[in-house]
C-alpha cells in the first residue's frame, strides 16, 4: 500500500496480514483528505487504526502528531514497524488497546481530527460517539468509515454533516450540535 500524498508520497507501508483488516483504499483516502482540505499543525486520534494508513497520511500531510488506537497485536506489530521505518517515533503513538480503554484513559483530551474506521455494520461506531461523550472527548472534526449498505444512527447531539459513498464504503463526517 502507497501513501498517497504529502511529504512521504509515495512510500509503500505493509500491511499486517490480519483476518478482516481492510485498510481504507486510496481513492477513500484521497477523497477524505480532499473533503477536510489542509491539516497542518492537527492532531488526529486514529481509532481501529488496523495498518495505520490514515495516520500516516496525515503525518505525510503535515499533521502535527497522531495517535493510533489498535488491539490486534499482530496489526500493532506492523504499525511499530512503519514507525521505526518512517522515522516517525516523535509524532506517532501507537497504542495497543480496546478503544473503550483507550478513551477511558484520554478522557477530557481535545483532537483536531478523530477518524475510526470500525468493524463494519457492528453499531461500533455509534458506541465510540457515546464514548467520546462520556470522556469528555473533543474534536473540530470526527470521520467514520463505515459499510455503505449499513445507515448508522447518530447518538443524539451529533450531526452527520456529510455522507459520502465509495463502493462498499462510506465516510461520514460528523459535528457535535
Amino acid at each position: 500500500m502507497r501513501i498517497t500524498a504529502g511529504s512521504m508520497r509515495s512510500r509503500i507501508v505493509a500491511v499486517a496480514d490480519v483476518p478482516g483488516l481492510r485498510p481504507t483504499p486510496s481513492k477513500v483516502r484521497q477523497a477524505l483528505f480532499n473533503m477536510l482540505g489542509p491539516v497542518d499543525g492537527f492532531d488526529l486520534l486514529d481509532l481501529f487504526s488496523g495498518s495505520g494508513i490514515i495516520a500516516l497520511e496525515a503525518l505525510s500531510r503535515g499533521a502535527k502528531s497522531a495517535t493510533s488506537i489498535e488491539h490486534n497485536h499482530i496489526a500493532i506489530k506492523g504499525l511499530k514497524q512503519s514507525r521505526q521505518l518512517l522515522k516517525l517515533e516523535n509524532h506517532w503513538d501507537i497504542q495497543q488497546t480496546s478503544v473503550e480503554k483507550a478513551l477511558k484513559f484520554l478522557a477530557g483530551s481535545s483532537f483536531d481530527l478523530i477518524f475510526a474506521d470500525p468493524p463494519y455494520a457492528q453499531g461500533e461506531a455509534e458506541k465510540m460517539i457515546q464514548l467520546l461523550d462520556q470522556h469528555d472527548i473533543s474534536c473540530q472534526q470526527l470521520v467514520i468509515e463505515e459499510s455503505s449498505r449499513y445507515e448508522p444512527v447518530w447518538p443524539q447531539g451529533w450531526i452527520c454533516q456529510d455522507s459520502r459513498r465509495y463502493g462498499d464504503s462510506s465516510l461520514h463526517f460528523l459535528l457535535r450540535k
